[in-house]
């Protein structure tokens, strides 16, 4: 019987020290969604931080958009492991200390510890508050259910109506962090001003005008819903637009600060323009282009008046990166995209474009620019990336048709700034090339474009390259190289069969 006592104690502390710990963790969901202040955000970007740049590049590579949920489901656990065992022995070294008031001392000293672990994580104090209660009362809830002498069964059923209570409590608490988290999606909606929307719809049809028909080829401009999307964060940051401002800061002869109305009211401009992740590989599919709307970062840095070389920028998702002022002279403030206002998971209010660079330094949910004198690097730069120039040529197959008995190879290229001048394609292994035709080329040369290549099978097999040439002449390079850490560079591939 003693034994069994002893398994049963152990059992439930086990139990204890998870349930506590979950619910301490639920809590803090149910109040903050995915937010800065939810204590697995906080608590998964610690653990992103001191992982190595080539693990990190790895597993993004490897598991693509669910790798930052899988992240959060790891730090999850491992949180709440953490606050249970805090919570477990808060409750055993206050029950211990004042015997005479062992409940509430416990509940006390198991809350103070969480608080305290949830504390460091988070780093604000009323956004722990309700968690630790509910961590120390959870645990004080099982434990002052230990197994004495008596009846066994009863205390069993006891502890397993604890468990069902508790299991309740978690559900509820973790639907209304789901609710909370869906009610914070801003809506994609027009934007206000009218003229704006007319311009992008016209620059829309352009776009459409000027791409291929072909089957299974990529549009020039992407849905918003299908718009690649890699954050450091499993959730786009709430902001309030009307409580959001943009704060121009450091070495200038003027501070500012913007209300959104006041980035508004600079002279709207509208852009075609293509971002490439650094992440994205030969065969990837993270690059795509969208109709842009916004003001121009060097109105806004002309009223400040800047006497520094760079520029610090802050996201409101503590993503942050320093760039030459040089590489900001026709940077965009975008708050509208594809004529809807931005939306928020690419980066409402506004987020930065700079021209012919990755897309890793286009910071999103912009907060602050402060102008600094030297260079101080940035968030992936932190974690071995590099690729501060601008971005490598691409070539892409989207699809391969076979109309009548011929092989139609489609896809589209980018080359940044420099545009694309011809896409090449070679059926033989590299031997001879032949130019395929290219979709019209669209006002901005910092875009994508189509191209298809159609010919005739002369063999059972064909080893099929395509490479792009530069509007300066160059040609992409052919040796491949992978993503990690300057980008990834060389001739995609096929073999294609004549059947």
């Amino acid at each position: 019987m003693r034994t069994q006592i002893m398994n049963d104690k152990l059992s439930l502390r086990a139990v204890a020290l998870f349930a506590s710990g979950v619910s301490a963790v639920a809590t803090s969901f149910a109040m903050y969604a995915t937010g800065g202040s939810f204590v697995v955000s906080s608590f998964n970007r610690i653990v992103l931080g001191y992982l190595p740049g080539w693990f990190v590049s790895g597993v993004l590579q490897r598991f693509g958009s669910v790798a930052l949920e899988m992240s959060m489901l790891f730090s999850g656990v491992l949180l709440s492991v953490v606050l249970g065992a805090a919570a477990v022995g808060g409750y055993a070294l206050g029950s211990r200390a004042l015997p005479s008031y062992n409940r509430p001392v416990g509940v006390f000293v198991a809350a103070a510890l969480v608080f305290f672990g949830a504390f460091v994580i988070v780093g604000s104090a009323a956004a722990v508050v309700a968690p630790a209660v509910v961590g120390g009362v959870v645990a004080a809830y099982f434990l002052r259910r230990t197994p004495g002498s008596g009846d066994v069964d009863v205390e069993r059923r006891s502890i397993v109506r604890a468990v069902g209570g508790v299991a309740m409590f978690n559900v509820v608490a973790h639907a209304a962090g789901l609710l909370r988290r869906d009610q914070t999606q801003r809506a994609e909606r027009e934007l206000q001003q009218r003229a704006s929307r007319v311009q992008s719809e016209h620059m829309l049809s352009e776009a459409a005008a000027a791409g291929l028909d072909a089957e299974g080829i990529k549009p020039l401009i992407a849905e918003i819903g299908e718009f690649y999307k890699v954050d450091i964060n499993p959730s786009p940051p709430s902001v309030d637009a009307d409580a959001w401002s943009l704060s121009i800061t450091g070495l200038v002869d003027e501070e500012l600060e913007l209300s959104y109305e006041d980035v508004l009211g600079y002279d709207v401009v509208h852009r075609y323009k293509t971002i490439r992740c650094l992440s994205d590989g030969i065969d990837g599919d993270t690059m795509d282009t969208a109709v842009w709307t916004g003001c121009r970062v060097e109105d806004i840095l002309e009223a400040a008046g800047t006497n520094g070389e760079y520029a610090m920028l802050n996201g409101a998702d503590d993503y942050w990166y320093s760039l030459p002022l040089s590489d900001l002279e026709d940077a965009v403030l975008a708050y509208g995209m594809n004529g809807l206002e931005l939306p928020q998971a690419h980066g409402y209010p506004v987020r930065l474009l700079v021209p012919d660079r990755w897309g890793k330094l286009h910071v999103k949910w912009l907060t602050d620019i402060e102008i600094i004198s030297e260079d101080e690097s940035g968030y992936w730069e932190e974690k071995g990336w590099h690729g501060m120039g601008p971005v490598n040529a691409v070539t892409k197959i989207d699809r391969i048709n076979r109309p009548s008995g011929r092989i139609q190879i489609c896809g589209h290229a980018y080359a940044g700034a420099r545009g694309v001048e011809a896409v090449e394609v070679s059926v033989d292994g590299g031997e001879t090339w032949n130019e395929a035709t290219l979709s019209q080329p669209l006002p901005d040369p910092d875009t994508e474009r189509q191209w298809v290549y159609e010919f005739e099978p002369d063999r059972d097999s064909h080893e099929v390259y395509a490479r792009t040439i530069d509007g300066e002449g160059s040609v992409q390079p052919e040796e491949r190289t992978e993503p990690y850490p300057n980008g990834a560079t060389g001739w995609v591939s096929r073999t294609l069969r004549a059947e």
